[in-house]
């Protein structure tokens, strides 16, 4: 069985936000809700801004999992880890438990407002999420169950990221492994994406997570 997980090169990255485009458009997300980011990341002894992508890391050990007291969230074999928004009830102990502030709650707003034409009920009728209940990025696993890979790694213009099996030697995203790095390694929750870093930025980009405004106070 695989064991999925994807590399993201820093020194690529444009932050030029196609994936988070991507991302939006290919799985629905409701008003607000975005399941990636890109934060911005500033280092003076480079004359540049580093952009970290930022979004679930489907962690070996995710807090989430245990923290849930619907038992909402499971990892699968592959190790995407999924929360059932039909089992959730939003009380939200998993936002508070997640290290790296990627899960949110879905608002009730929908994307149109007051009266409605039949397309606009239809498209507010399609999203998958379901308001006040938590939700994140689920590695595009429809698109990974197709042979396909998550929508933000094939849409990035500048190949940042390396999907693939992580424990498969001959893999494309082994070679890129043993260059990378874990945000956070102390929370212990064994994250399956990891950083190729521009030197001296791990510190930035670890302080630059920590105070995303996702992350529970």
């Amino acid at each position: 069985m695989a064991r999925y997980g994807i590399v993201v090169d820093l020194n690529r990255c444009t932050g030029c936000m196609t994936c988070v485009v991507a991302c939006k458009e290919e799985n629905l997300t409701r008003p607000s809700v975005w399941w990636d980011k890109i934060l911005e990341i500033e280092n003076p002894s480079l004359d540049h801004i580093t952009y970290l992508w930022h979004a679930c890391m489907h962690c070996d050990n995710p807090p989430c999992v245990a923290a849930c007291p619907e038992k909402a969230i499971s990892k699968r074999q592959d190790g995407i880890v999924l929360i059932d928004q039909k089992v959730c009830k939003g009380s939200g102990q998993c936002i508070k438990a997640c290290p790296y502030g990627v899960i949110t709650m879905n608002p009730t707003q929908d994307y149109f407002q007051g009266e409605k034409m039949p397309y606009e009920k239809a498209a507010d009728a399609y999203r998958i999420q379901i308001p006040k209940k938590a939700s994140k990025c689920t590695l595009c696993v429809h698109r990974i169950d197709q042979g396909k890979e998550p929508i933000c790694v094939s849409g990035c213009p500048s190949k940042a990221k390396t999907f693939g099996d992580l424990d498969d030697p001959s893999s494309p995203i082994r070679k890129k492994l043993i260059q990378s790095v874990q945000l956070l390694p102390s929370k212990g929750a064994y994250p399956k994406v990891s950083y190729i870093v521009p030197k001296n930025i791990l510190k930035q980009a670890e302080k630059r997570v920590i105070e995303n405004p996702n992350m529970a106070k």
